[in-house]
């Protein structure tokens, strides 16, 4: 009802907007321009009717959570919005909301039953979050809004304060300690300290009136916060109304941007004077928790993150300058923009006490992070409180359930600037336990109450910036598989060439088990995106793109680069060619893609690798590299698509290819002598072949080296060995002693899972009905009591396959055995956003052979048995010097 109404308020005033009513045009313009110098200079008109929308449908919570206040005539910014209100009055917006008048009254009735400060904020955070989430979801989603369990609030607070009285001889209730939550959301953080008792009594009036601040950018959050705080001070103090003057409606990160405007004379002038008092205070103290939102998912979403190029051009050049990774951009996450900003604002003294997303503990691109907070910051203290459900099997176990409701590693981190110290970078570290419940973290936070009763672990970082999982030293002294950087181009490497995946950025339009399907599926791709070519060709490029488009998911899925042909006016056109392309889109899982350079987001270097059908090659598939991921390789002879393992990896052809004119011997595409032709040329490099004739013999060749690496990478010994390492950067190959064994080796696996399609399919036991389907719709294992029964999968209801064998399933990809990729797999998915179907029963339908599921499961059963019996063979890893 509330998303519906929301949109119905939108509606009519967009219509008012655009209509024949002058004073209401006028008006609404200055409100904008208002929120754009106040807030910040990319708000939309489209976010304006948003917030005037949220300020209609939530007054009335406000009115029933708190009873008897005067917040809407004395808060600077409820007075702004009741007047641009008042202006659209005249044409009863107010009746859209009437239909909510029983969910009015229920909070009325739950907030009146609740005596207890703690419940009540319970109750304000749930209520919230789940009415502002249904309501107003894309503003939640781009501005990653997450509330804090009070278990977590308290800690952080009390915290704060013991490092303030051990570091700096003070007190959160000292005159001059000046106490800031940058991103405030209901004001847990500010209301949680007024009822801890860490503020004196005599202090607490001083307190709330002039040292404690608060910000917030979205206009529900910050109602409720204001009027949540004022409430509790008021519970706490008792007498007359006092308004809480440390909030401000304001983009945090745009307060100290270079290009800033302030609205001084306008809309908001009031909230604007509270803008500059706080930015003039000496703030000591910055506590929260910050945005998670990294940016859209979905081209389709136009719903990006704004940019801040002064705080940006700060990270570029600390965080992004100390890192190593290639791609930075998860650097500008909000919560990293956080730790910038909040790192600036409080200089050279001062305390951080945030709870955030805790990817950058052990992160590839956060090396550089790690390394400048141990440079800017006397004492860290890092509480990871796990969560992370991106990994899987075990190891999502492990992690336990999130405190958040959200996929990622979270993390309490304490910040400390003391300029009196002489030893900078003193990490100390604790881990809150495996497979724990949200529950049980929660009491643990709770039971340990700060700081001061953690049983810490002093971490040294590496000179590589790690904290945990610290590589190899030797690792670097081998010779790397692929190598980018051209001020490492004179290292000897083992493959001259290679490159990410298949990006489509619409998988659902362009793999498909069917290719019937998928050629219907590209058609009607491709003519909802011509035509919306057509619109924008007639309408003459009136606006930006993003704001043009349709943002239907089931006529286009765009992507930037999609979106940048249209702007050029490029049609897409059909390609018989592009349709009949194989790719492994997961591990032993073939699908068919359309290759083609405009419907596909990004394909690298894969043109040079698989340029055309007639052109064979094959190669090994990485997992590239994530801190969290469990290494893994696949020899495949198709195009890879970029997630294979779920994550984005690296392809190591044996071959590519090279046009040519004029080598006789090239491989002629087009059948005329002195045309354009591709020549294969081979990728192992020559000074690296050299490098192991001299160590093992001239009769050494290239295929050699090839499998060579890939019976290596297999190697128990050479995963745990270098485990950290290749989390961390591309594998990189010693020479060991059993070199013609790991050659052997890797020959026997390249066969096994090239040709995985025809090896002899395991003499599983199949169980079926008398007239029993074929079909497939979701297979799964067989449940026992306690887990998944991996001996039986289920394939429907009328088979049964039984009796495989515990080693298969020590055949892992990542963290899934090869068995659980086929299982997960071979299921019919319906796509929500476009609608499309993906059924694996079409692929061997299409092939003339409708057992072909079933005989793939026989036939990767077979492919894992043998896969461990010769990875089990392997020779011990001895490392020659």
């Amino acid at each position: 009802d509330v998303a519906s109404i929301a949109h119905s308020h939108t509606t009519r005033i967009n219509a008012l907007l655009s209509g024949d009513h002058d004073r209401i045009r006028k008006e609404f313009d200055a409100f904008l321009e208002g929120l754009r110098t106040n807030l910040n200079p990319d708000i939309s008109e489209e976010d304006a009717v948003a917030m005037l929308s949220q300020h209609l449908i939530t007054q009335p919570v406000f009115d029933a959570l708190f009873a008897g206040y005067e917040f809407s005539q004395s808060n600077p910014v409820s007075k702004v919005m009741n007047a641009m209100v008042a202006v659209l009055d005249g044409e009863n917006l107010k009746n859209e909301t009437k239909d909510l008048d029983g969910f009015y009254e229920s909070v009325r009735m739950r907030a009146a039953n609740v005596s207890d400060a703690g419940a009540k904020q319970t109750i304000v955070k749930e209520l919230y979050e789940k009415f502002f989430s249904t309501a107003f979801s894309r503003t939640a989603d781009k501005l990653g809004i997450v509330y804090t369990p009070n278990e977590i609030v308290d800690f952080i607070l009390h915290s704060v304060d013991d490092v303030l009285r051990e570091e700096f001889d003070s007190s959160i209730s000292d005159e001059g300690v000046h106490i800031l939550d940058p991103f405030t959301g209901t004001g847990t953080f500010i209301v949680r300290l007024l009822q801890s008792g860490l503020i004196k009594p005599e202090d607490l009036a001083r307190k709330f009136r002039y040292e404690l601040h608060a910000n917030e950018i979205v206009l529900l959050a910050y109602y409720v916060a204001a009027i949540n705080i004022e409430e509790t001070y008021h519970s706490l103090r008792g007498g007359e109304y006092v308004p809480f003057d440390g909030i401000v409606l304001t983009d945090t990160f745009q307060m100290f941007e270079d290009d800033d405007e302030l609205d001084d004379k306008g809309f908001f002038r009031a909230n604007n004077d509270r803008v500059v008092a706080q930015k003039a205070r000496d703030i000591r103290v910055v506590i929260g928790n910050p945005p998670y939102s990294k940016g859209q998912v979905s081209g389709n979403d136009n719903n990006a993150n704004n940019p801040y190029p002064t705080l940006d051009s700060h990270i570029r050049d600390t965080y992004a300058a100390l890192s190593t990774a290639t791609n930075k951009n998860s650097l500008y996450d909000s919560y990293i923009r956080a730790i910038r900003w909040a790192s600036d604002r409080i200089g050279q003294s001062g305390v951080i006490g945030f709870v955030t997303n805790g990817g950058y503990i052990d992160g590839n691109t956060a090396d550089g992070l790690r390394k400048s907070l141990a440079d800017e910051f006397s004492t860290l203290y890092v509480v990871n409180l796990r969560g992370n459900s991106r990994v899987a099997g075990e190891d999502a176990k492990r992690e336990g359930g999130n405190v958040f409701p959200v996929r990622v590693t979270i993390a309490i981190v304490l910040l400390v600037k003391n300029p009196e110290r002489t030893r900078i970078g003193e990490l100390h570290y604790f881990d809150i336990g495996d497979s724990l419940s949200r529950e049980q973290k929660l009491a643990k936070v709770a039971a340990l109450g700060s700081i001061a009763s953690v049983p810490w672990t002093r971490v040294l970082p590496s000179p590589e910036g790690d904290w945990l999982n610290k590589r190899d030293a030797d690792f670097v002294g081998f010779a790397p598989v692929g190598e980018k950087d051209k001020a490492k181009s004179r290292e000897k490497r083992h493959f001259a060439l290679y490159g990410a995946g298949l990006q489509t950025n619409r998988d659902a339009w362009v793999f498909n088990f069917s290719r019937d399907a998928l050629t219907a599926n590209i058609s009607r791709l491709i003519a909802g995106y011509n035509h919306e070519v057509e619109r924008w060709v007639a309408a003459g490029s009136p606006v930006p793109v993003d704001n043009f488009v349709t943002k239907d998911p089931s006529v286009v899925k765009w992507s930037r680069s999609l979106r940048t042909d249209l702007s050029k006016g490029k049609r897409a056109a059909f390609s018989d060619s592009g349709v009949g392309r194989l790719s492994m889109y997961r591990p032993f899982s073939k699908q068919f893609v359309y290759y083609d350079s405009m419907l596909n987001h990004e394909r690298s270097q894969l043109p040079n690798m698989f340029p055309d059908t007639d052109l064979p090659n094959h190669g090994f598939y990485l997992n590239g590299i994530h801190a969290s991921s469990v290494f893994c390789l696949l020899m495949v002879d198709v195009i890879p698509c970029l997630d294979l393992y779920g994550k984005a990896g690296y392809f190591f052809p044996r071959y590519t290819y090279r046009q040519t004119t004029s080598e006789p011997d090239a491989l002629d595409l087009f059948g005329d002598s002195g045309k354009a032709r591709l020549e294969r040329v081979d990728n192992i490099t020559d000074e690296i072949l050299r490098d192991y004739q001299q160590r093992f013999g001239s009769g050494v060749s290239k295929d050699d080296v090839f499998y060579y690496i890939y019976g290596l990478l297999h190697s128990g010994d050479y995963r745990a060995k270098f485990d950290s390492d290749l989390k961390r950067m591309l594998p990189r190959i010693p020479k060991v002693q059993a070199f013609t064994d790991f050659v052997s080796a890797g020959r026997q696996l390249a066969e096994l899972h090239l040709n995985y399609e025809s090896v002899e399919p395991f003499a599983l036991d199949e169980h079926a009905s008398a007239s029993a389907s074929l079909i497939v719709s979701k297979m799964s294992y067989a449940k026992s009591a306690r887990a998944d029964d991996k001996s039986t999968i289920v394939y429907n209801n009328d088979i049964t396959l039984t009796g495989i064998p515990d080693e298969a399933h020590r055949y892992k990809l990542g963290s899934r055995s090869a068995l659980d990729w086929i299982v997960d797999r071979y299921q019919v998915k319906t796509d929500k956003a476009s609608g499309i179907v993906n059924d694996p029963n079409a692929w061997g339908e299409e092939q003339g052979n409708p057992r072909y599921i079933i005989d793939l499961i026989k036939r990767i059963t077979t492919v894992s048995v043998e896969t461990v019996k010769i990875v089990d063979s392997l020779p011990p890893m001895e490392i020659l010097d």
